[in-house]
């Protein structure tokens, strides 16, 4: 498919627009967009079918390389075991378009995947959360280190609040509006390579219906949100994320005092919950990758990133 460029202000996708009209105080949209605990009682299959993929995907460990750098050195004495990092590909980096930065989950940078051996290459998905294996001294060197434990053949459950115009939120209500008649084929073709499994739950089509939602990348170099490819969701899976992506762009313009009770709210409830279980997360590191990405939301509508489709 030939690429396709958007301004930011003329392109929405269904599962993570929000519109500027109708802001609300951030508590009161985050109830408005959630649902009752009774819609909880079919999540045991999803954890299972998760627990299931993770046997099957080897954890791997990595250090962490360039940690001298930039005042990387007090961000890595903090670190602790078992701290959650997440770490994003940076294809547009001028030395490496392999990179995979490590951050921590305030978004500040930790250094980067070694790319000796094609380590960083090992990285397929945008973004993945990874845990500290430890942390120390180097061998004769006063300069502190760090490993990592992370997946990169297993997807993480990720969020993509976009803050969208309400006319082309409204208009362009799902991916038919972007691909057209190229849709079905699109459709089939990602369910195929997926073998018809959910990438987050490893749950079949023959289980539960597929739905496929968009896999950003957030291009800092070019201002641009860019679609790179499209990821299977079972639908309860697909339909948790895209109410929590609304949830998030619905307070991306507030401060981060008068988010975060909001969000504190929003991990408690019944796809918080299962965003924070899926991942392997504790509750306070989601609340962190919430204020995280409500902040790029924010990030991404004030400076008026484009939108582009790369597939």
């Amino acid at each position: 498919m030939q690429q396709s460029i958007f301004c930011i202000s003329k392109v929405a996708f269904r599962c993570s627009s929000v519109t500027h009209q109708g802001r609300r105080n951030a508590a009161v949209f985050v109830k408005a967009h959630l649902p009752s605990p009774s819609d909880t009682s079919k999540t045991a299959p999803l954890f299972a079918g998760r627990k299931s993929f993770e046997d099957k995907v080897p954890l791997e460990s990595f250090s962490i390389a360039g940690v001298t750098f930039e005042g990387r050195q007090e961000l890595i004495r903090e670190l602790q075991p078992d701290q959650i990092v997440y770490l994003e590909r940076e294809p547009w980096n001028q030395h490496d378009p392999l990179a995979v930065r490590v951050m921590n989950l305030d978004g500040r940078t930790l250094g980067y995947i070694p790319r000796r051996d094609g380590l960083n290459a090992k990285f397929t998905y945008e973004g993945t959360f990874g845990l500290i294996a430890s942390v120390g001294p180097a061998k004769d060197s006063l300069q502190y280190g760090a490993r990592l434990y992370a997946r990169p053949k297993l997807g993480s459950l990720l969020l993509d609040p976009l803050v969208l115009p309400s006319v082309e939120a409204a208009r362009l209500t799902d991916m038919n509006a972007v691909f057209g008649a190229l849709w079905p084929a699109v459709l089939a073709t990602t369910l195929a390579a997926a073998e018809y499994r959910c990438e987050v739950t490893g749950i079949t089509q023959a289980q539960l219906p597929l739905e496929l939602t968009p896999h950003w990348r957030y291009n800092a170099r070019e201002m641009a949100v860019q679609l790179t490819r499209l990821v299977g969701l079972c639908q309860p899976v697909a339909a948790a994320k895209a109410r929590l992506e609304q949830a998030i762009a619905g307070m991306a313009g507030e401060d981060a005092s008068a988010a975060a009770a909001a969000l504190q709210e929003l991990q408690a409830s019944p796809d918080g919950q299962l965003f924070t279980e899926i991942n392997g997360l504790a509750e306070q590191d989601a609340v962190q990758y919430f204020e995280l990405v409500r902040r790029r939301a924010h990030m991404v509508e004030a400076e008026r990133w484009r939108v582009e489709v790369l597939l």
